[in-house]
């Protein structure tokens, strides 16, 4: 396996001639490590510094473990040169955008004469049209009363508050229509509650690119209590879990997650008053996120690496460098590439190199570093448009199996089988461990295949694919769905779950069921019957090709 190594960079790196560019971070590194091929954790603060950067030590430890966690080793304790390369790329962007701070609420807030005269709107009692939502955790929390109702009345901002101590049938329609006519959604996801439906609701708003704002208050990692009942541990890992799919997943699109409800009302009126986007927000983010650059990089890198084996030709750098990029990486410019220069020089035939994951950091470094901003565009479907070096037959699985993982079979003993004998190629997450990668690496491959069957079983909690569902159907794949209601025997764990557990689960099936027929995603209540349908969908996708 090729690897970049000091002597190889330094062989590379000096056909790269601009101060400011690769040549400059090479210069940091060799002077901090010297011929090292890496950086020990304790040097990397030191190295940042060494070109002006100041990362806080919480960044650091990110990038560590982002670094540890996209190169799929055991420990955090040091960065490759390719890795730091992406890192400190990033970093110096946001330092010369001014987005390492948050903008500061009384500053912006301040508004000048014709921004008081506005009028407030009224909603309409049969049609609302506020200009704020406010979604996501009900019963027992207060902060839409204690938070975020006087901040959007102080600033003349109408708002729909769907939290009502009366609530009956006709509401539904009402809170739909809110939802619908309102310029931003505000969804505050906190601890007290399981948040099953607001966590799907999210996901599948994120899928379509809505302007949405989230709040996340995390789950601790033992002693939540729940309507009075304490959360065993297993059951807050899956809630973890879900909440943490549900975010990463709303990150994909640039949707902006605050610390606090000040914050996010911080950014409403950024949106309202100065006509930013909500996905331009990266001003009032809690903190730059510097290593979601790198796993950009490392999705981009797994979504061409098919085989799993870890190096890439050059047609996928290509492939992946567009993903990222949205533009061609022409061969002329790879011929030219330093990272590739000394395998050249070694008689190897160009078209035969491969390129592992810190080669490929280095080399989107190295054509990125020039330009004035590198912010790799949101994660866009390949099924929608894709360049001309870009076959169908590289593109596509026929069936993505996703859903429920943990204690069934139904893809060994129904799904499998039944693809095998229509000859149809499918494709699996890459593992049961719902981790940011792991997120990641599954919406690719998704997003390669012509269908995607999800199955919801009642022998799991299944809340991070619930989010993974709705979040497909918002983007707009084809998919196909069974799901089952947990009962009150269910045994999830070893253990019996409560009444009001079973209750709040079954909400976010429920919620996700109906999204579905709402949205035109065929629901079945069986499996085998589930997997025949996708196969006849692949099988007439393949005929009209």
């Amino acid at each position: 396996m090729l690897c970049v190594c000091a002597t190889t960079l330094s062989l590379w790196i000096t056909t790269y001639t601009q101060p400011s560019g690769l040549m400059e971070l090479y210069s940091a590194w060799s002077g901090r490590v010297g011929a090292n091929a890496f950086i020990p954790s304790e040097k990397v603060q030191q190295l940042f510094n060494d070109m002006q950067l100041y990362p806080s030590k919480s960044e650091v430890l990110e990038m560590l473990r982002c670094a540890q966690q996209c190169a799929h080793r055991s420990t955090p304790n040091y960065l490759t040169f390719g890795e730091f390369c992406v890192f400190a790329t990033e970093l110096k962007r946001c330092v010369d955008k001014g987005l390492s701070r948050p903008a500061q609420l009384s500053r912006l807030l301040e508004r000048d004469g014709e921004e008081k005269r506005r009028t407030r709107r009224k909603v309409s009692k049969g049609l609302p049209k506020p200009e704020v939502f406010l979604g996501g955790s009900c019963n027992p929390t207060t902060w839409r009363q204690d938070v975020a109702i006087p901040l959007l009345k102080d600033l003349g901002i109408t708002y729909y508050n769907p939290q009502v101590s009366d609530w009956a049938p006709e509401l539904i329609e009402k809170e739909h229509i809110a939802k619908q006519n309102a310029a931003i959604l505000l969804f505050v996801i906190d601890n007290q509650t399981r948040n099953t439906a607001s966590t799907v609701e999210v996901a599948f708003f994120s899928g379509l690119r809505r302007s949405l704002m989230l709040v996340v208050e995390p789950y601790p990692p033992s002693g939540c209590e729940i309507g009075g009942e304490t959360l065993s541990d297993d059951e807050l890992e899956d809630l973890a879990a879900g909440q943490q799919a549900m975010q990463v997943l709303a990150e994909r699109q640039e949707i902006p997650v605050f610390r606090s409800v000040s914050l996010a009302v911080n950014g409403i009126a950024k949106v309202l008053w100065k006509n930013v986007s909500v996905h331009e927000l990266q001003s009032v983010k809690s903190s730059p996120q510097i290593s979601d650059r790198l796993m950009k990089l490392r999705e981009a890198f797994d979504a061409v690496d098919l085989d799993r084996t870890g190096e890439i030709s050059l047609k996928n750098v290509r492939l992946a460098f567009w993903i990222l990029n949205n533009r061609n990486l022409p061969l002329s410019d790879l011929r030219s590439a330093g990272v590739l220069e000394k395998e050249a020089k070694e008689n190897v035939p160009f078209e035969n190199l491969r390129v592992n994951f810190d080669q490929f950091c280095a080399i989107v470094a190295e054509f990125k570093t020039n330009q004035e901003r590198w912010n790799p565009s949101p994660v866009r479907s390949m099924k929608s448009v894709s360049p001309s070096f870009i076959t169908n037959q590289q593109l596509s699985y026929d069936v993505f199996l996703g859903g429920s993982t943990e204690n069934t079979t139904w893809r060994d003993d129904v799904a499998i089988p039944l693809l095998k004998n229509h000859g149809l190629k499918y494709v699996m997450p890459p593992s049961s461990q719902w981790t940011k990668q792991m997120l990641h690496s599954s919406v690719n491959l998704a997003d390669r295949s012509r269908v995607l069957l999800f199955v919801i079983t009642n022998t799991s909690r299944s809340l991070a694919e619930l989010c993974m569902v709705a979040y497909c159907i918002g983007l707009g794949f084809d998919v196909v769905l069974y799901i089952e209601l947990l009962t009150e025997q269910s045994i999830i764990n070893g253990k019996e779950i409560s009444k009001s557990a079973v209750k709040d689960y079954n909400r976010g099936r429920m919620y996700l069921k109906d999204l579905a027929v709402r949205e035109g995603v065929p629901v079945f209540d069986s499996i085998s019957v589930a997997v025949e349908f996708a196969a006849t969908k692949c099988l007439k996708s393949s005929t009209n090709l």
